[in-house]
């Protein structure tokens, strides 16, 4: 596996301010039905004192809800490296060898974990920057990994010894706030299954949409690997959801009452076919969090929404059919 960097700006780079770059893992936990999320991410040119680094960790438990919080810093309250960024209430490390590792340690938001998280497919790449508004955008996925380690909730220890991961790796140049957006989703199935990743790229109001890729990877010996582009895929979103968000930092979403009830779907609905594999996929989402991004050098924001919930899934391979189910997360960026 190719060791992975933090991106960081050249000096001469006339778009140094408009740099954003994170790290971002996913657990899935197929026997608690746990869901976390956790992040560290650079907003701005480092150089600048109005930059920033958030540091993320949101953890759903089916029974408890919400536990965790974004917690936001100067460059120069964190640490970074080739590959890491830390603050003092999370911390997330890639390893040269594809290892993820995360700490989080949020007592008054009832939230703590460590987490090893180790490669079971090759990475994803799609390293060449893709148009995102007036700027652009490029990413490094690792659809599966294993876990070890536990998060605590409370006084609640769930283990992760049968969970499994996602991560991936995001940089380029765009404001907050600007006329953009995404759909993206992982989908990890229980039981050594099956894991799905799809995106696209939307204008702010989800109207324009360009092409969306799926992603099919199998963690069995057969190492499958299918890639849908275009029109090969249709992804469509019913319905709204009506349950309350969990919003993160809470000043920045005292600020913005108005985005509380942004319009997202309770039904993410895909479907791909290449004329010799078939994949359908239903999900339906059981909770959402907010994440309220800022620009730091200009008047902008952004509304970075998870919704966490079940899935189920049909795909055909060379005649045979194959099911599976397990948890995910869609994302909606507006």
């Amino acid at each position: 596996m190719i060791a992975d960097a933090l991106r960081p700006p050249p000096l001469l780079d006339p778009t140094r301010a408009r740099y954003k770059d994170w790290l971002h893992l996913n657990v899935f936990d197929h026997v608690s039905g746990v869901a976390g999320l956790f992040n560290g991410s650079l907003h701005g040119a480092p150089e600048d004192d109005r930059s920033c680094v958030i540091g993320a960790a949101l953890v759903h438990h089916p029974a408890q809800g919400w536990a965790g919080q974004a917690h936001v810093s100067a460059y120069a309250g964190a640490a970074l490296g080739v590959s890491s960024v830390a603050l003092p209430s999370m911390a997330i490390v890639v390893e040269p060898q594809g290892m993820v590792r995360v700490s989080a340690t949020m007592p008054r938001d009832a939230l703590s974990a460590q987490i090893v998280a180790r490669p079971t497919s090759e990475p994803l790449n799609v390293e060449h920057p893709l148009p995102f508004g007036d700027g652009w955008i490029a990413w490094r996925a690792v659809p599966s990994l294993s876990v070890d380690g536990a998060i605590t909730l409370g006084t609640h220890g769930v283990p992760l010894a049968l969970a499994s991961a996602y991560h991936d790796h995001n940089w380029g140049r765009w404001r907050w706030g600007d006329d953009i957006g995404w759909e993206w989703g992982v989908f990890a199935s229980s039981e050594g299954g099956p894991v799905f990743v799809v995106s696209r790229t939307t204008d702010r109001a989800h109207t324009s949409r360009h092409p969306a890729q799926l992603t099919l990877i199998t963690t069995d010996d057969r190492r499958l690997r299918r890639l849908y582009f275009g029109a090969q895929v249709e992804l469509g979103t019913s319905g709204r959801f009506e349950q309350r968000l969990h919003r993160v930092p809470g000043a920045l979403a005292a600020l913005h009452e108005n985005a509380r009830r942004v319009h997202l779907p309770d039904r993410v609905a895909i479907a791909a076919s290449d004329g010799w594999s078939r994949v359908e996929l239903a999900f339906v989402p059981r909770a959402g969090a907010q994440l309220i991004a800022s620009e730091p050098t200009h008047r902008g924001y952004s509304f970075i929404n998870e919704l966490v919930g079940s899935f189920t899934a049909r795909w055909s391979e060379v005649g045979q059919e194959h099911e599976a189910r397990g948890l995910g997360v869609f994302e909606w960026v507006c």
